[in-house]
This record gives structure tokens, C-alpha cells and sequence, in this order.
């Protein structure tokens, strides 16, 4: 009878400190605390900040108010408040800073910053000309659109340009209907079988081309298909045999296939080797300014495809919760881009790292928002390579 009761009472105790153990991992996962010497935190308020950390499991650490000129816009565990962003001399404040909210600024009548540019410096609103009229005003985030005065005999000209640009867009299509069908008949003839002889192949990236001969007697090449997607189009490449298995095409490349015939592709022709982008080791960034380079550089994200925003924000470690009340928050998707950031860099504190939202856009196949966005943060000062001298 022993032996049992002793169990009974090591299966209650293992059960609840499992249940305990769930409890702690779904408050702090769920972004409603935080993990100090092992112990899970609950977050102190928006407007405020971890003076000290709790000392016992669930509790609320010892939070001060942020001071004057600083903020907090989220429950948070951080250990002290973001300052609060200065308006320069070309803009004007739109919401004042306080404790649970940072500045908004706006450029001054007359002036505008595009809403997917970073905006160091306003810009003067266009102004249109004699022979213009105004199609949209000038507001902080848009120029001015003009557009010519249309008279009766424009008008005319108008439709005879579009019924020129009609027919000449019919014309191209047909002829490209026309060249492309002999290498349609070579795709059939190279799927089915590679004949004897020599077989000709011609593989573009930029302007470099490669021939490929079989001699008789050679053994017959293996028939590839490659679909590759460049930017919004795919292209396929046909016949990439066994001695081009150690190139890798960018995702910058195109790869085409061009007709079986006996003429030679072109007149001269060369294989470019192309080293995968996977292989060449990242040159890690470092902040100018500390963390004002990091929170400045935000702007700069909005240019990531909008379609990618909630997979972006999964990866880098914000949960649903925070999308959705940000997405609700605010309409424009450089906004939401902004503030969801903001809250990314409160959660990870010091552990806040440029490189690491670089290289999570690499993961996503977003290479070109990636370079672009590394080319602006270093241009307007906010990051350089931690190897240049």
C-alpha cells in the first residue's frame, strides 16, 4: 500500500510542477513578460520601464515612470525608456511625445517626403507650368501631379498615337509567336531524345553564351528542366547537362534555351562560372550612432513587399497579437512597418541587431528590399561595415 500512495503523491507532484512550467512558457512566449535569471517577469505598462527585476515567479518587476522626453508605447521589459524623436527645422509637429507615445512630425506646407523614402530632407512641392493644370495637390506625403492642357487638336493626335501603338504591340506579338515556335519544336526534340551528332545549346546569363557538343559516341546527356524566377517573370532553361552542374545561376540570371539547328548559336561564345550568393560570407554592419541608427534605419523597411509583412514579423520573433493591433492601429503599410519594429527592438532590448532583420529578409528570398535596404542605411550614415577601416 505504501509503494503506491508514494507514487500517487510523485505523479501529483510532477503534474503540477509541469503545469507551472506550461504557465510560465505561455506568459513570457506570448509577450506578456519576460525572463530574468530564469525567472519569468510580468511586463511593466507602456509610459514606463524595469527599474528592477522580479524576484519571484509571475510577478511584476519594480517599474518607474519614464522622464521627460522619453517613452515606452507597449508593455515591455526593457530597462530604460526610447527617447522621443526631434522634428527638424523642415517639418512641423503633428502629435506631441509623451510617456506612452513617440513624435510624429510631418513636412511644412509646401514641402513633401514620398511615404517609401526616408525623409532626411523635404522636398519643394513641384509648381506647374503655363501650360499645365493641376491634377493633385501638394499634401507631406505627395507632390504635386500636373498634367498638359488638353485642346481639341491634341485630343486628335492622341488617338492616333494609341491606334499606331495598337497595331505596332499586334505586330510584335505575331512575330513573336512566329520565332518562338522552332524552339518549341526543339524543347519536343531534346525531351524525347538527344540525337546523334552534335547538338547545340545556348545558355544566356547577361551576355555570355556556352555550347554544348556531343561527339558520336559520347554518352547521351541527361535532358534538365530548370524553372527559375527572375523578379516577377519565371524563364526555362533547357539542357543543362552534367558539365555545367557546378554553376549556380543568381537569382539575377536568365536562363534560355535557343533552337536545334546547324548554324552555331552565335559567333562567340563563353560559360561565365557564377559562384552561389550562399557561399560568399555576410560583411557585418555596425551602428553609427547606436541605437538612433538602429530605431532611424526603420524607415527604410518599408520598402519590403507588402505580401511578406506578417511572415517578416513571425520570423523575427512578434506574435499575432502585436500584428493584428498595430494593422488595426494604423492604415498605411510603412506605418504598421515602423511601429511593429519599434516593439521588435523593445522585446529583444540590447539584443537588438541590424544584421539580424538583414538576414531574416534573406531567408525570405527578399535579396533585393535586403541590398537596397544596406545601401541606404549605409549612405545616410546610420551603418558601416565593421571591416572598413
Amino acid at each position: 500500500m505504501r509503494p503506491v500512495i508514494s507514487l500517487l503523491i510523485f505523479w501529483t507532484w510532477a503534474w503540477s510542477s509541469s503545469g507551472s512550467q506550461m504557465e510560465q512558457n505561455a506568459v513570457c512566449l506570448d509577450g506578456s513578460g519576460y525572463t530574468h535569471n530564469g525567472i519569468c517577469c510580468l511586463n511593466c505598462p507602456a509610459g514606463s520601464f524595469v527599474k528592477e527585476a522580479c524576484t519571484k515567479e509571475f510577478e511584476r518587476s519594480v517599474c518607474h515612470q519614464c522622464e521627460f522626453d522619453t517613452y515606452t508605447e507597449h508593455d515591455n521589459g526593457i530597462s530604460s525608456c526610447l527617447k522621443c524623436t526631434k522634428c527638424r527645422p523642415d517639418q512641423e509637429f503633428v502629435v506631441p511625445c509623451n510617456s506612452t507615445r513617440d513624435t510624429r512630425c510631418q513636412c511644412k506646407v509646401g514641402s513633401f517626403c514620398l511615404p517609401d523614402e526616408a525623409c532626411e530632407v523635404c522636398k519643394t512641392c513641384r509648381k506647374c507650368k503655363e501650360d499645365e493644370e493641376m491634377v493633385q495637390s501638394c499634401t507631406a506625403q505627395s507632390n504635386t501631379v500636373c498634367q498638359k492642357k488638353v485642346s481639341t487638336s491634341a485630343s486628335t493626335s492622341t488617338v492616333a498615337v494609341i491606334s499606331s501603338v495598337a497595331v505596332i504591340i499586334i505586330i510584335v506579338i505575331i512575330g513573336c509567336i512566329l520565332y518562338w515556335r522552332p524552339a518549341a519544336r526543339c524543347k519536343k526534340a531534346l525531351a524525347s531524345r538527344w540525337p546523334r551528332g552534335m547538338c547545340k545549346m545556348c545558355i544566356e546569363s547577361g551576355s555570355d553564351l556556352v555550347e554544348v557538343k556531343q561527339d558520336d559516341g559520347a554518352q547521351s546527356l541527361p535532358f534538365i528542366s530548370v524553372i527559375q524566377t527572375v523578379g516577377e517573370g519565371t524563364v526555362e532553361d533547357e539542357g543543362l547537362g552534367p558539365s555545367l552542374s557546378s554553376t549556380t545561376a543568381s537569382s539575377q540570371s536568365s536562363l534560355s534555351a535557343c533552337p536545334l539547328t546547324s548554324e552555331p548559336c552565335l559567333s562567340h561564345l563563353m560559360l561565365q562560372q557564377i559562384n552561389p550568393l550562399e557561399n560568399q560570407k555576410p560583411r557585418r554592419l555596425v551602428p553609427v550612432k547606436g541605437d538612433d541608427s538602429l530605431r532611424k534605419s526603420f524607415d527604410l523597411f518599408g520598402e519590403i513587399d507588402i505580401n511578406f509583412h506578417k511572415r517578416f514579423f513571425r520570423l523575427i520573433g512578434l506574435n499575432d497579437n502585436a500584428i493584428r493591433t498595430v494593422e488595426m492601429t494604423w492604415s498605411l503599410p510603412e506605418d504598421r512597418v515602423y511601429e511593429l519594429l519599434k516593439i521588435w527592438m523593445e522585446k529583444e532590448g540590447m539584443k537588438a541587431d541590424f544584421n539580424r532583420l538583414i538576414k531574416d529578409l534573406h531567408s525570405l528570398n527578399q535579396r533585393l528590399s535586403a541590398e537596397n535596404i544596406t545601401a541606404k542605411a549605409i549612405e545616410l550614415g546610420y551603418f558601416r561595415y565593421e571591416d572598413d577601416s
